[in-house]
């Protein structure tokens, strides 16, 4: 993570920012190349791992 902070928020941030910078990359690719469907991918994942990771925080009372 590139800031100091740590906890909950810190990684959620860090999530967003990698997620912004995918999906910006994934509206600038050719569709229906190699490239786009690897970094849909991985906005697919990182989505999930956005999702999963608030509702574990929300259970916890931590978000």
């Amino acid at each position: 993570m590139e800031n100091k902070d740590s906890g909950p928020q810190a990684f959620l941030e860090f999530v967003n920012q990698r997620l912004a910078k995918r999906q910006r990359e994934l509206d600038g690719a050719v569709k229906f190349s190699s490239h786009y469907s690897q970094v849909e991918t991985v906005v697919m994942e990182l989505k999930a791992i956005r999702t999963k990771f608030m509702t574990l925080m929300r259970r916890e009372g931590l978000l």
